[in-house]
């Protein structure tokens, strides 16, 4: 396998402008110098980035919102969510905690906060990145809150869609969120089976097998080629501009593709999303004329090779309930499901 350097400039909290690159929702760490007098030159404040404007940071810690200067920032850097209950690195992380992890790997062209939500538009281009993220707190009563979502999507000549999360097997019923989008005539799946329920599975990297000499090659680029953007049409509409921008949305992100010996075609492939102690699976495909040879496995060999590189503890991916033959494929390869999730499809005007 050869692939680029991963290294991330500001992993050791260097940074020409330490908060530049951090994203609102990720959990950070941000170093920042006190007033003239205190006790202690500098402190860290540690929590999940509220807001983001060009004068300060809005933090939300175990103790509170806390409010940074920008101009005192002195290092920042995001870092993984915290650990909410025991186990390993891939199962300790709350649901909520995930699908913000989740969403930083399939960023949308358009995206709004609401309190929490996120409202994320990609006109054409899946679910994820047409949907609200509902978790947390949207800051609005529930009923408004989807009145501004409605709207908000309205303006973009688009039905709303949410995406709604719990433990497995929850009842949508059940989510207070999907109780009232029921009410207002709100379809689980819109109609699609694949929307109905969608897995997320997490495994530890360290248990994914290595490739070996006997692996096909396996090509790693950072970037997005025309031939890759090409293979992946064969599985999947590619809408011009849309998908690019989705799939180099990430911060970091990973291409992965398997060739043809004669043909010299891209005949396997997956993205790679690199976050803080995660990586993520995205669009794992191989040619209906070169399945059952084993790509499939070589290419999450390769995923899980990556992530120890990057000393990435844990990997995501997200697959629809129905497909049982990928669910037994990851299985196999030590993940589980960490919580599911479904959409719900405003009803036609």
């Amino acid at each position: 396998m050869t692939g680029p350097d991963m290294s991330h400039p500001g992993d050791e909290m260097v940074d020409a402008d330490p908060s530049d690159r951090l994203t609102v929702g990720s959990r950070v760490v941000v170093r920042h110098r006190l007033p003239e007098g205190a006790e202690a030159g500098a402190t860290d404040v540690i929590g999940r980035l509220a807001l983001r404007t060009d004068e300060v940071l809005l933090v939300d810690t175990r103790n509170g919102r806390v409010t940074v200067p920008r101009r005192d920032v002195l290092a920042a850097k995001p870092i993984p969510p915290r650990a909410t209950r025991p186990g390993p690195a891939h199962l300790r992380v709350s649901i909520e905690d995930l699908s913000v992890v989740t969403a930083h790997g399939w960023v949308a062209v358009e995206q709004e906060g609401l309190g929490a939500w996120l409202l994320r538009s990609a006109p054409g281009y899946t679910g994820r990145a047409n949907s609200v993220l509902v978790v947390g707190d949207p800051s609005l009563p529930v009923e408004e809150a989807i009145d501004y979502c409605e709207r908000w999507y309205a303006e973009r000549d688009q039905r709303a869609m949410f995406q709604v999360s719990g433990e497995t097997g929850f009842v949508v019923a059940d989510h207070a969120v999907g109780q009232a989008l029921l009410r207002r005539g709100y379809a689980v799946g819109g109609g699609r089976n694949d929307w109905d329920r969608v897995l997320v599975m997490t495994g530890p990297s360290s248990g994914i097998p290595p490739l070996t000499e006997q692996s096909v090659p396996v090509a790693a680029d950072a970037h997005l080629s025309p031939e890759w953007l090409s293979a992946l049409g064969e599985q999947r509409t590619v809408v011009p501009g849309v998908t690019e921008s989705v799939l180099t949305g990430s911060e970091r992100q990973l291409f992965l593709s398997i060739r043809d010996e004669g043909s010299r075609r891209i005949v396997a492939l997956a993205r790679i999303a690199v976050h803080p102690g995660w990586a993520g699976v995205f669009g794992l495909w191989v040619h209906p004329d070169h399945r059952r040879r084993g790509l499939a496995r070589t290419i999450m060999s390769a995923v899980g090779t990556v992530a120890r590189e990057q000393h990435l503890p844990a990997i995501y991916l997200q697959v629809s309930a129905d497909n049982d033959p990928a669910i037994s494929f990851y299985e196999a390869l030590g993940f589980t499901v960490h919580h599911e999730y479904t959409y719900l499809v405003q009803p036609p005007a």
